[in-house]
């Protein structure tokens, strides 16, 4: 059944800069559900018969989200019991001609859905026996060394897990908006190799670029690109014909290709076709609802579409088993494909997200049941979240609203452990060595004791209350997630698993990890240049110091004036950043001028810091003058270290 059922409506308002950047860095964490006990099976598949009703129901769903957020179109198809049972189009593919989603031939881009193609390829060479698991990387890959700061190699059970232990990043060279910027998959993955920050396979920290690694032994050991590997072992078996990574589409699909959009002027303006064939393998698939759903079909039949096998039944029940988890009590990763509990089951999926396009999809292999949604706007990543638990609720309703009883009474030991949980973490997924990790800045997540038993975390709406249900679990109160959180030897808590967010964890910080400790030397450090610079200009002429006191003298106002030039400027790039144009050409114009200032004020620090003995022998200097000279350039000091911690410090882009 095809359909499209309405349009939106204009104008429409923009999204935060904040809020933009966390879609495209942060891919998945925004597909978020609450789960429950399971229940009875016949009553699930007794709801699950009335598709008519179902249609309806998806159609008021929609509208609510169509009401409650700037969205042009969604495409959607369902599977149920491992064939095609609804797709439908909703709102516009383009909003400039009026062209509807058409489910079985308009083209979404499924981000980083792409990956479980990826994924599929390279168990279709597992089975081959061309490719180990568990065997070094490095013997299928000729091109260039990869990481190995730890000792041991990477595997690919490593990158099935996004476990191999990598930094993070892509801003600039992960999106490209012209066709003539891509460049050869091996090249592009010679010229960011990203450092190795732990030991792989200890914690799951989400890689695009490792993901990219296994698209290209897809293509060494094959003989062939890995576009033409994927089209002839996947797309074209399982008639996959409104589908293909390549860049720029084809021809015969360009025309089908629905247009996405980005946040701008209080509403949405068209954004140029994303290219991502420098890492294809990570996120590259232009496809339609309905291919999609082929894809579906395979997967929860056993490996084969119609008469035609892609798997064998043995490797694609492997690939929809655990392979690794942080915790029992949390979802963990299958083979690519990551766990989410939804109304007391186990669905194993993928979301994508590039700037315009946000999608999902999510299979029940038990029961032959699956679908994939995708929106061609920025606000479809939070009606996304809303629309896959409506699905859910209605095929699998035994559970919908049931929740856990809370706590009856505080568990023995409860606020020792409470001390210890209480603190700033920040997201493992973050560039460690390059500017853009600068974004963790404003990223720390606090938290804080709460009642007896109980601790709060932010979140979109405020501070969300988690009671603990068992020593170092945490079920947020009225919902189902869970926080659990890792000790070491000694019971000092080092990380927090995220029972919604398998493919990373939060690292508990020091006081001196801390963004607020930095954000307040950062703070103390301006203001202190503040003074010096207000007190240069007061005191021109007036203030008479000689030798080595007076050449401090001036290496602290220099210092004063580049941090301050430096904060300036930095706050001058930002306002004037659009936020394509920083994924697409990063860094922003003007930074490497602005991070010439702290590098400036760096210098003049050390400059400061040689004339803290001239300044303290000087007889021209008051003891009040000493004290204030000695404050600042220690201020500044700080404020050198914290720069290095961010990369701020040279080039590092």
């Amino acid at each position: 059944m095809v359909k499209n059922a309405f349009c939106c409506r204009l104008p429409f308002s923009s999204l935060s800069l904040h809020f933009r950047l966390l879609c495209c860095w942060l891919m998945i964490t925004l597909v978020t559900f609450t789960a429950a006990a399971s229940a009875q099976e016949d009553a699930r598949q007794e709801a699950g018969r009335d598709l008519e009703g179902f249609e309806t129901y998806l159609d008021g769903v929609m509208t609510a989200q169509f009401n409650d957020w700037k969205l042009a179109g969604m495409t959607f198809a369902l599977v149920r019991d491992g064939k095609l049972a609804l797709s439908k189009g909703y709102g516009l593919a383009s909003v400039e001609s009026g062209r509807p989603v058409d489910p079985a031939t308009t083209l979404f881009r499924p981000g980083s859905v792409s990956k479980l193609f990826t994924w599929t390829a390279v168990m279709q060479l597992v089975e081959q026996g061309k490719i180990d698991l568990d065997a070094p990387v490095s013997k299928y890959v000729h091109q260039f060394d990869l990481p190995e700061a730890f000792g041991a190699p990477l595997t690919m059970t490593h990158i099935l897990t996004h476990s191999p232990g990598l930094e993070d990043g892509g801003l600039g060279f992960l999106f490209q908006d012209e066709a003539g910027d891509l460049v050869p998959l091996e090249e592009s993955l010679a010229a960011h190799i990203p450092t190795q920050v732990r030991e792989p396979g200890s914690y799951s920290a989400y890689s695009n670029w490792a993901t990219a690694l296994a698209g290209l032994v897809v293509a060494n050991v094959s003989g062939m690109s890995f576009e033409d590997y994927v089209r002839t072992n996947i797309l074209e078996p399982i008639d996959m014909r409104y589908a293909s990574f390549e860049e720029p589409l084809p021809e015969n699909l360009a025309e089908h290709m629905a247009q996405g959009y980005t946040s701008r002027y209080g509403g949405i303006v068209p954004l140029g076709f994303e290219f991502i064939g420098n890492f294809g393998p990570a996120g590259s698939l232009s496809a339609s609802a309905e291919a999609m759903a082929n894809f579906i079909i395979a997967h929860v039949n056993e490996g084969a579409y119609q008469e035609t096998r892609i798997l064998e039944p043995d490797t694609v029940k492997l690939m929809h088993s655990r392979l690794f988890g942080h915790d029992p009590r949390v979802a963990g990763m299958a083979h690519g494909f990551y766990e989410i509990f939804l109304n007391g089951e186990r669905f194993v999926g993928h979301g994508g997200d590039t700037i315009a396009f946000h999608s999902l999809l999510l299979i029940h292999p038990e029961t032959g049941f699956g679908f994939f949604l995708s929106f061609n706007t920025p606000e479809g990543a939070r009606a996304r979240a809303a629309v896959a638990a409506a699905i859910i609720d209605w095929f699998f309703p035994e559970t919908r609203g049931v929740l856990p009883a809370e706590p009856a009474e505080v568990l023995a030991g409860s606020q020792e452990r409470i001390a210890k949980v209480v603190g700033a973490y920040r997201l493992n997924r973050r560039s460690f060595t390059q500017l853009e990790g600068v974004s963790a800045l404003a990223a720390d997540v606090t938290v804080a004791p709460a009642g007896d038993g109980q601790i709060t975390v932010p979140s979109a709406t405020g501070g969300a209350l988690f009671n603990e249900v068992e020593p170092w679990v945490f079920r947020q109160q009225l919902r189902q997630d869970k926080l659990v959180f890792e000790t070491d030897d000694e019971g000092n808590v080092t990380h927090a698993f995220i029972d919604a967010s398998p493919v990373m964890v939060l690292d508990k910080l020091t006081f001196w990890e801390m963004a607020s400790t930095h954000q307040l030397i950062m703070v103390l450090a301006l203001l202190a240049a503040l003074f010096v610079l207000i007190n240069a200009i007061r005191n021109h002429g007036k203030i008479s110091v000689g030798g080595g006191a007076k050449w401090a003298r001036r290496s602290l106002i220099l210092a004063s004036a580049s941090f301050i030039a430096f904060a300036l400027g930095i706050g001058f790039v930002i306002a004037a950043a659009q936020v394509e144009q920083i994924i697409f050409d990063f860094p922003p114009p003007g930074t490497a001028v602005v991070l010439a200032l702290a590098l400036l004020g760096s210098l003049f620090t050390l400059g400061s810091l040689a004339g803290l003995i001239p300044v303290w022998r000087s007889g021209d200097c008051n003891a009040w003058q000493r004290i204030r000279y000695s404050y600042v350039t220690g201020i500044f000091m700080l404020l050198v270290l914290v720069l290095a911690y961010w990369n701020l410090l040279g080039w590092n882009y």
